[in-house]
């Protein structure tokens, strides 16, 4: 049996910071998985965040009334100076309200200078696809679209006749 007499006070003490930082650790990563940065803070570690948080976020929709598969390629350029391809794929009108293949939406953090669609890609009637080249300035950042805009590239038609709508809401 140990006995408290044997552990002077300052040992004890930190011994029992070090007991409730554990307890608190365990605690708080059963659910979650990592230590909130603010607790860590008040126990007397570095509380530094490693990466910013998102402003924000920008959702670019692509909706397909066409009877056509289809795809449409954005590039994105990031703050950092690195560039994203995005291609998002929509399956054909089928007129069913239950069936989403026809519609797609991708997230993407405010993080971002502009976003440039490059092209649409539509399989043909009569099979093949077809490539209709965008000759769209880029969306730039603070300029055309903003942080919590809708960016709309809805698709209507039918391939080789293909309209391709962009907006920004």
């Amino acid at each position: 049996m140990v006995s408290c007499r044997m552990f002077p006070m300052a040992a004890r003490v930190r011994a029992g910071v070090v007991a409730a930082a554990v307890a608190t650790a365990l605690l708080a990563t059963a659910g979650c998985g990592v230590l909130n940065p603010a607790l860590v803070g008040t126990i007397g570690f570095d509380s530094t965040p490693a990466l910013d948080s998102p402003e924000g976020t920008i959702l670019i929709v692509v909706t397909n009334s066409t009877p056509s598969t289809a795809a449409a390629r954005f590039e994105i350029t990031k703050r950092n100076g690195g560039t994203v391809d995005l291609i998002l794929p929509v399956q054909p009108f089928t007129g069913n309200p239950a069936d989403e293949s026809d519609r797609i939406i991708a997230v993407q953090d405010c993080d971002i200078t502009s976003i440039q669609l490059l092209d649409v890609l539509a399989s043909l009637p009569a099979g093949g696809v077809q490539q209709f080249a965008s000759d769209l300035a880029p969306l730039n950042m603070g300029e055309r679209i903003h942080c919590g805009n809708v960016i709309l590239l809805s698709l209507e038609g039918e391939a080789p006749n293909l309209l391709v709508n962009l907006g920004v809401f």
